[in-house]
Order: C-alpha cells, then structure tokens, then sequence
C-alpha cells in the first residue's frame, strides 16, 4: 500500500523523557526516576480530563500544573525558580540514538516525514531543534490547531489534512500504547516503538507492528 507520510510521536518516541530525571536530580529531588514517571503520569491525566470537558488548556500549562500536583504529593517543594527550570526542561531532551539514521533512512526514501504532538508548536519545534533533528522532519503538526489532545481523532485527523490521504496511507511510530491504539482506531498503519518493553494494550485494533527501535522501522515501511 501507498504511504503518504511516516508520523512519529514526539515525547518518549523521537526524544527520551527519561532525561528529565536529571533535571529533576539537579532540582534536589529524591528518586528522581519516580518522580518523573508520576510526573508524566499525571500530565497525561490532564490531557485526557481536559478534552474529555472540552476545557482545553495547552500541554506547557498542564506540565506545570502536573508537577505541581507531583510535587506536592511526594512531599517534595522546589527551590525559587526550580519550577520553571523543569518545565523548560522539556525543550530540551535528546533525541534517542536511533532517531536521526531512521528519518535519514526516509528522506532518502523520499518519504515525508511528521511529528504529531500534544505539545505546543512552539515548545515542540524548539525541542526537536535543541535536539538536532527538526530538519530532517517535513512537518511539526501540533494539537493546539484542534484544541484537544490524543487521542482525540480530531488530532489524528491532523495529519490526514496535512497530507491530503486516507487513514491508511499514513504510517504512524509511536512508543505509548494508548497513542498506538487511538492511531489503529483512527485507522493509520500503526508501528508501536515498544522501547521498554511494555505489555500490549488489550484493547482492538492492536498495531500493524511492535518495534523494539526506529532501527526496525524501515522493514515496515
């Protein structure tokens, strides 16, 4: 089948959220590992309940707000300015290993190449430049156009729209299984990049592919 364009996912499939333990190490926050995965857990919360009350607020906000409550539910206050620090923080997490040889490998294909983010415009297109592979990418498409958050099909449908195609003729990389399920549901031919190897979601249509990397995407492509 014809692909119209390779979307990737950006937080945790093109750049590595694990990196933000640090941050938060620096910050004086105990087991920070933790930390971070409560953190991450309760910014998608927000995502979810607010376009579920169609109360849309964007994804630095609900960062902040999410380490707030992060914060004080571990018993862990910041220093004057730490706040901040992390939340700016997100801008600036590497890419993984594995990211630029797979989108070098499409351009050379001739394959255009997205990232569809909950992220703002700004705050995405500032990380993935901070992380030297926003010029390898054809496109940066971002929820704010659509006020919701995935998976929302609103947000998928972004990219149809983008590339003037059928669900089907989008390939779609994402390393979260929710994302991987709302993307099958929406109908795109869904690689999940299972990195940690997480447990499959039990809900159908399961993805077209499991990868353990992008070093397997071009095979499924």
């Amino acid at each position: 089948m014809a692909v119209a364009a390779v979307v990737f996912d950006l937080y945790g499939t093109i750049l590595g959220i694990e990196s933000m333990a640090a941050h938060v190490a620096a910050a004086g926050v105990d087991d920070p590992a933790a930390f971070v995965a409560d953190w991450r857990r309760k910014q998608l919360e927000y995502t979810f309940l607010t376009t579920l009350a169609q109360a849309y607020r964007d994804f630095d906000e609900l960062t902040a707000l999410a380490l707030d409550v992060t914060c004080a539910q571990r018993g862990a206050p910041l220093a004057a300015g730490a706040r901040e620090d992390l939340v700016a923080a997100w801008q600036t997490m590497p890419a993984y290993d594995d990211v630029a040889p797979a989108l070098r490998a499409l351009v050379e294909r001739n394959l255009p190449r997205a990232v569809l983010t909950n992220g703002t415009l700004a705050s995405a297109r500032a990380a993935l430049r901070a992380a030297g592979v926003l010029d390898l990418l054809s496109a940066v498409l971002s929820v704010e156009a659509v006020r919701a958050f995935k998976p929302d099909p609103a947000v998928y449908a972004l990219a149809t729209a983008r590339f003037a195609c059928a669900p089907s003729e989008i390939v779609f990389v994402s390393s979260n299984p929710w994302d991987a399920w709302g993307a099958a549901q929406f109908g795109f031919r869904v690689a999940w990049c299972n990195r940690h190897g997480n447990a499959p979601e039990a809900l159908t249509p399961a993805p077209a592919a499991e990868l353990r990397g992008l070093d397997e995407l071009a095979a499924f492509v």
